[in-house]
């Protein structure tokens, strides 16, 4: 595959509705991984320190 960029002009200015898709990719890729971060590490993470919060207190009583 050919690589595009290097078809551009070195002052060549891109369209502004390439910016605007290439900023909105950006936004998603960005979006996803927070997703991923929620799910994946930080909810599982509060229910182990819940669950083990309980387990101590019903051990103390």
């Amino acid at each position: 595959m050919k690589n595009p960029f290097k078809n551009l002009v070195s002052n060549e200015e891109l369209p502004e509705f390439l910016k605007q898709k290439v900023l909105d990719d950006l936004e998603l890729i960005k979006l996803s991984l927070d997703f991923a971060d929620l799910f994946a590490i930080k909810y599982p993470e509060t229910i182990n320190n819940i669950l083990k919060t309980t387990k101590y207190n019903t051990n103390n009583r």
